[in-house]
């Protein structure tokens, strides 16, 4: 069901949903690989008759990788900052 606002034409609903998936970056992509990681590995030992700990602990793995390729291998770089010291060094 889509709802139109008053005084204004609404968006197409598939039209929003393609504009928040382009804005999708690497970070959101690594937020989302972890719960779904935890969420196969469940569905896998279940199907498998893997013990969980084990199907857990391989989710888990998956885990720490993706937090350490985010947080430390590819970190977040502030992209609107700029480094003012070498100016007021070069002024001085």
């Amino acid at each position: 069901m889509h709802e139109n606002t008053i005084g204004r034409r609404g968006q197409d609903p598939f039209d929003a949903l393609i504009d928040v998936l382009a804005a999708v970056n690497r970070y959101d992509l690594a937020l989302g690989v972890i719960p779904i990681a935890f969420v196969i590995t469940l569905v896998a030992a279940s199907v498998f008759g893997v013990p969980a700990p084990y199907a857990f602990a391989a989710a888990a793995i998956v885990g720490i990788g993706v937090i350490a390729d985010v947080c430390y291998l590819n970190p977040p770089v502030d992209q609107g900052s700029t480094d003012r010291t070498d100016d007021r060094t070069a002024a001085d």
